[in-house]
């Protein structure tokens, strides 16, 4: 089996480093790869791009957008994923009508705008709001901040481009299609998904595997590894 990771918009692959060598050492795999959200790309140039990087017998874990890009990549290419699991992932990030459990569209355009201004500030603010309420939030936003500041963070350019793929992806009917196994993890104290998506995909997808986990914020790499280790090495054992 070989792990591939779709990280969280803006976040560098480093934050994962603890958690690969903590799930290689209970969930045996040949080859675990972080990719960053970190180039200009369609979502049809993401697809071919994951292709060049996905290999056939993967577990595909993304993480909020990457969640998404998941998604749209599994659907294309089902026969080189053995399992799928999305973590803090909502398939329609800004609310609209018969989707209300998502960010609002007037919060986004703020933030939108805070990420092309001020890059100090938007890194201060998306820092909190990730770790925010987590098991262990003020650990979690004080070991965060070593890796995720002003000057680590993708260009400009490309904050812009991929904010308007969490603006205008919608992966519900894929994700209502998915036939192969899938795990679905969201956190009860989730302050951009909110934890209402839990039900809501499962209204999708009555085939998959929906975790609400009590106690956690939308980081999945620090406080929450522990639970999240847990469910992901119970769903990998199933695959093989």
């Amino acid at each position: 089996m070989n792990v591939v990771i779709i990280n969280g918009w803006a976040m560098p692959s480093g934050i994962w480093s603890e958690f690969c060598d903590r799930l290689k050492r209970i969930t045996a795999y040949e080859h675990c790869r972080v990719i960053d959200i970190d180039r200009c790309l369609n979502v049809d140039e993401w697809i071919l791009y994951l292709d060049e990087v996905v290999e056939p017998n993967t577990l595909l874990i993304g993480w909020s957008l990457g969640g998404m890009l998941a998604i749209e990549y599994a659907h294309q290419y089902p026969e080189k994923i053995l399992g799928l699991c999305t973590l803090q992932m909502n398939p329609k990030f800004v609310a609209e009508s018969g989707w209300p459990a998502a960010m609002a569209p007037g919060v986004y355009y703020e933030f939108k705008q805070l990420a092309e201004c001020d890059a100090k500030s938007m890194t201060k603010r998306f820092g909190f709001l990730v770790t925010a309420k987590g098991l262990d939030a003020l650990s979690d936003l004080k070991t965060l901040k070593q890796r995720f500041a002003a000057d680590t963070i993708p260009a400009i350019d490309i904050l812009r481009n991929t904010l308007g793929l969490l603006e205008t992806l919608d992966v519900r009917a894929k994700l209502g299609a998915l036939g192969l196994p899938q795990l679905h993890i969201y956190g009860e104290n989730d302050q951009l998904v909110p934890k209402a998506v839990a039900k809501q995909v499962e209204d999708l997808n009555d085939r998959a595997h929906i975790e609400l986990i009590g106690g956690i914020s939308h980081f999945p790499c620090y406080s929450a590894a522990n639970p999240l280790l847990e469910r992901i090495t119970e769903f990998a054992g199933g695959l093989n």
